[in-house]
């Protein structure tokens, strides 16, 4: 499809969104996040894939962050660009109907960690590290980074924006970073198998949930709790919802297919 720093492919409902640039880490730069965006918008429109799995292609890392690099010598309006392109990437995954899945093994750092969390599972290997080193380099954490606090707390979140230091998956399973954890070896067959049990539920109910969720967490209470009743309200007007209680009553599978 034309991607130079990510790898495209789909299987079966699912779609897969490898980072590929292994020389660096991954490290996140302008033309990467573009194709990231890029590749949301293939999976988003293409009505057969259901779920996409963000992983990696290089052994040691996800991602170890934005490519320092590619950032260093801008000026401030060019910094504020790139914030921008990282909210509008991460944006793409995190408002997206479609479910996404993080398969995260090895470095999962700074932009890298924010990537992953704005995806809607996170599964990761017993070898991951996570952390936000931007201190560590003069600048603050930012952007999706403010997804932090609701996820682990504002303690949990101090620590990793005032410190600098990684966490292994022991400690972010702790404070209820991770969906999943697994021995490397057993990383693709756990995100597989995490795949094939979201894709199996109706894209029509999957997308309504998401957009539920999003309302929860950026509107207040009574607002989220009417928009939540008026959307599985429009839910009741799909064929899925029809097969799925017909199913449930039938006792058999339900066969959704996106109507």
């Amino acid at each position: 499809m034309g991607f130079q720093t990510i790898h495209y492919r789909q299987q079966d409902k699912i779609a897969f969104i490898t980072l590929n640039r292994p020389s660096v880490l991954n490290a996140l730069d302008g033309r990467m996040l573009e194709e990231i965006r890029g590749a949301m918008d293939v999976f988003v429109r293409d009505k057969t894939a259901v779920v996409a799995v963000f992983n990696s292609s290089c052994p040691k890392a996800f991602s170890s962050g934005i490519d320092v690099a590619f950032v260093k010598d801008m000026d401030p309006w060019g910094a504020r660009r790139v914030g921008q392109l990282l909210h509008e990437a991460f944006g793409a995954i995190r408002f997206s109907e479609k479910p996404v899945i993080a398969s995260i093994h090895g470095l999962c750092l700074g932009a890298g960690l924010e990537l992953a969390l704005s995806c809607d599972i996170l599964i990761a290997s017993d070898d991951a590290k996570f952390g936000l080193p931007n201190i560590n380099v003069g600048i603050p954490a930012i952007v999706e980074a403010a997804i932090l606090p609701r996820a682990i707390g504002i303690f949990g979140t101090k620590e990793l924006c005032l410190t600098g230091e990684f966490w292994d998956v022991t400690r972010a399973d702790k404070y209820n970073l991770l969906n999943r954890v697994v021995p490397r070896r057993e990383l693709e067959s756990e995100t597989m198998s995490w795949a094939f049990k979201i894709a199996s539920k109706s894209p029509k109910a999957l997308a309504a949930q998401k957009d539920i969720i999003n309302k929860w967490l950026t509107t207040d209470l009574e607002t989220a709790i009417d928009f939540s009743i008026n959307t599985v309200g429009l839910n009741w007007a799909t064929r899925d919802q029809k097969e799925g209680m017909g199913a449930f009553l039938k006792k058999r599978s339900p066969q959704f297919t996106g109507d």
